[in-house]
């Protein structure tokens, strides 16, 4: 069913290497690989890994016994550590594979690699792992001619992909293979004795049995073998001894209606079974692959951590459902595998879902068009296309501010609050005020005609911070009751590099979301812009939709950076909550809504989020625990 080589890198290091293949049951055979540096340390290891695996891994089980067996091995080597008072370094690999079921779980540098029928070479262990006791159990299914290599130290980081697809190519001897990779390792400077082990999937195909003529043979049975038919043969019996009384001329023409009679009969037979057959052909057909699709969806989600492995299985399962629509059945399945691929994707992603729970609305009422949601003095407003919503207090109705001298194809794009009034942008580049005595009126400003064809307005302290349609940053400074004429912040130069940009936001210094979803941070004094490095970023982050609002928050008292892109919510943690320091933001996760569109929201604190969409105002509480992130 497959073959193995092992070969041993000897650097005369100090390390120790062991290997061992045990057969466990028919079909279902036990590799383990160590590396040690600890020589009293080695066959107590051995001796206890065998023990928890020999007679405790049985062949219909196979992967929860095989947790369990680690579990036992992991609680072994933490006695050891603490008895021994000293650190023990071992880099181990063991693997099970059951017919064609190939699990694995590694320590610290231990690697996996599969090669396959499409000289593809698909990483199965996490290179960032450093695992110092087993923790996951990879998964995968092997197929004729597949190869999975296995090392006690990280090959890729010594040979590149395309050594190894040259040397299958060239050789389909897996020894030859074997000793290639053991002849470059030679050539290298490693710290330790290396172990590589590759194994080679050779599958036993059965025999494709065609199964059609079984099925005509049985159902000519059924239509022979009962009442009818046999009535018929013998009426059919009867009126050929009266066709031999009749004339030549007769007995022809009930001779030629006999044959065409059963000409059309044995057609109808004949269709009839082919129909039968084709059905159940595509019927046992689509139920393997619906049985393959549940199969490498359980594979992905024991692998969300390894993005090779878990994209592949995903796709193959979506691929399977995709040739099962065809056909038309099986419909309640595939809606079924269709609903957790998505939740496993947002697993995956780091998504979480909000439900919209009326325990959790903070206000339902007129929210035609939303735009804003702003919070001052502990008041939270709503800025809608043509009026300013307040006060919004829970069971309570607010009122609605409507600004009469607004023209006709005039409305509010974009609002900021700074000190006691609120600073409402129009569509046509106007500014209004929101007094905190409810008053609505334009705003001039000192030196200038009107104000700057603006796409966006942001505060801090006594300034207002226009962003232009040339993507510029204009700064009016209040002075009195007057906002003095623009000073541009950013140079020409610079402007050039940075175009087109989505959202700007103020920490004390200005966060700039480019189109190509990049971050900068602008400071002005001294004057400098620095890339942002964002770590950790999912597959997902893109720009699905242009018609979605995009859109950076940040505030001075906050620990994190939120994002609002493609109708989701990304929290990002800077390297430092010294604002003039940030020099990197690293991905944690994303929260989604469950039903609406997302149009704007509001950090009350870390932790907190106020959500506005169409049709009312919610609450998030959610927490941030080991980079992760949980709705509570």
């Amino acid at each position: 069913m497959f073959e193995i080589s092992t070969k041993k890198v000897d650097f005369e290091r100090s390390n120790i290497l062991i290997k061992r293949n045990i057969s466990l049951d028919n079909d279902l055979d036990c590799f383990i690989q160590i590396s040690t540096n600890e020589a009293n340390f080695w066959d107590l290891l051995l001796n206890n890994i065998l023990d928890f695996i020999i007679d405790k891994i049985s062949k219909n089980n196979t992967y929860n016994d095989f947790s369990i067996s680690l579990e036992s091995i992991n609680s072994f080597i933490k006695k050891w550590e603490t008895d021994s008072e000293k650190e023990i370094k071992y880099d181990i690999i063991i693997s099970i594979l059951n017919d064609n079921n190939y699990i694995f779980s590694t320590t610290w540098k231990a690697s996996c690699y599969l090669m396959n029928n499409k000289n593809e070479v698909i990483e199965l262990t996490n290179k960032d792992d450093n695992k110092k006791y087993f923790s996951y159990i990879s998964s995968w299914d092997v197929i004729n001619n597949d190869i999975i290599v296995t090392s006690t130290k990280r090959l890729l980081n010594y040979l590149s992909k395309s050594d190894l697809i040259d040397w299958i190519v060239l050789s389909e001897d897996i020894k030859i293979f074997n000793k290639n990779i053991y002849n470059i390792l030679l050539s290298e400077k490693l710290e330790d004795n290396v172990l590589v082990s590759s194994l080679k999937f050779n599958s036993n195909e059965p025999e494709i049995k065609d199964w059609k003529f079984d099925i005509l043979k049985e159902y000519l049975i059924k239509i022979l073998d009962n009442r009818f038919f046999k009535t018929s043969f013998w009426y059919l019996l009867v009126l050929k001894d009266k066709a031999n009384e009749q004339s030549k001329m007769i007995k022809n023409i009930i001779l030629l209606a006999v044959i065409i009679a059963s000409i059309m009969f044995l057609y109808s037979i004949l269709s009839t079974v082919v129909s039968i057959s084709t059905q159940n052909e595509k019927k046992d057909l689509a139920s393997e692959n619906v049985i393959k699709a549940r199969n490498y969806l359980k594979i992905a989600s024991e692998n969300v951590t390894n993005s090779s492995l878990f994209e592949e299985n995903i796709t193959k399962s979506e691929e399977l459902l995709k040739l099962i629509k065809k056909d038309e059945i099986f419909i309640n399945d595939i809606a079924k595998i269709t609903e957790d691929i998505s939740i496993l994707k947002k697993q995956f992603n780091k998504i979480e879902v909000f439900k919209e729970t009326p325990e959790n609305i903070i206000y339902s009422g007129n929210l035609d068009n939303p735009v804003k949601i702003l919070k001052n003095n502990l008041k939270t407003y709503v800025v809608t296309k043509k009026w300013v919503i307040w006060p919004i207090i829970p069971n309570s109705t607010p009122k609605n501010y409507t600004f009469s001298s607004l023209e006709d194809n005039e409305f509010f794009i974009d609002a900021t609050f700074m000190w006691e009034s609120m600073y409402l942008l129009t569509s046509l580049s106007k500014v209004v005020e929101f007094t905190k005595n409810w008053y609505l009126s334009y705003k001039d400003v000192s030196g200038q005609s009107t104000w700057e064809k603006s796409k966006e307005i942001s505060s801090f302290w006594k300034n207002l911070y226009l962003r232009w349609v040339d993507n510029q940053i204009y700064k009016h400074e209040l002075f009195w009751w007057k906002f003095k004429t623009w000073v541009k912040y950013i140079k020409w130069d610079d402007l050039t590099q940075i175009w087109n940009i989505l959202s700007i936001d103020i920490d004390g210094w200005f966060y700039i979301l480019k189109k190509d979803l990049s971050i900068i941070k602008f400071f002005y004094y001294p004057y400098r812009l620095e890339k942002i490095v964002i770590n950790k970023l999912p597959e997902n982050y893109n720009l699905e939709k242009e018609s979605w609002i995009s859109d950076i928050k940040t505030r001075i008292d906050l620990n994190y950076v939120y994002l609002l892109l493609n109708n989701k919510i990304w929290v990002f943690k800077p390297n430092t909550t010294d604002y003039k320091s940030t020099k990197s933001l690293t991905y944690i996760w994303q929260i989604e809504s469950e039903k609406e569109e997302i149009k704007d929201f509001y950090i009350n604190r870390d932790w907190e989020i106020v959500i506005l969409n169409s049709k009312w105002l919610y609450l998030v509480n959610f927490e941030i625990s080991d980079d992760k992130l949980l709705i509570r």
